[in-house]
């Protein structure tokens, strides 16, 4: 064997390994994520994120985007506000998009550039939710709360 096949051959499985072993960033975040409606600014959600705020997020395509549920009917909110939260094992919602910046994914953090200043994101997953929170400089938008989120599987519809 030549020099340059016993370089190549260990090269290969090394990068078939690295590709297989750690999924990208982005495939992490893929689908439609909503905030834990029980968690609060720096507490984590005493439900195990069983029931979504109606307000989330979409990290795709390069995208931020901001999605809100249209049609809730529950009643078991934080401060009784009817239609505000569902549950997460609801099967199918419609929600609403808003586009909110430029999104720059990373294995250890996020980066939403939105209104001429971009934000750095940390994040870390618990069981039943992931937990982010910005760095200590902060967009003039971004605030100190800490979000709980979790991905969304049931069925969704957009509407415009």
């Amino acid at each position: 064997m030549t020099m340059r096949i016993l370089i190549g051959i260990p090269a290969v499985f090394l990068v078939m390994f690295v590709s297989t072993a750690q999924p990208r960033a982005d495939e992490s975040w893929a689908g439609t994520w909503f905030t834990c409606e029980f968690a609060k600014s720096r507490t984590p959600p005493h439900d195990s994120c069983a029931m979504f705020d109606d307000e989330g997020f979409r990290f795709s395509g390069g995208r931020f985007t901001y999605v809100r549920i249209t049609e809730s009917d529950e009643t078991a909110c934080r401060g009784e506000k009817v239609g505000q939260c569902f549950r997460r094992d609801r099967p199918a919602i419609s929600i609403r998009t808003s586009d909110r910046g430029k999104l720059d994914l990373g294995p250890d953090r996020i980066r939403v550039r939105y209104l001429l200043c971009t934000q750095t994101f940390y994040f870390r997953d618990a069981e039943h939710y992931r937990e982010i929170w910005p760095d200590e400089k902060r967009c003039f938008w971004a605030h100190k709360r800490h979000f709980y989120i979790a991905r969304y599987e049931g069925e969704i519809t957009e509407t415009p």
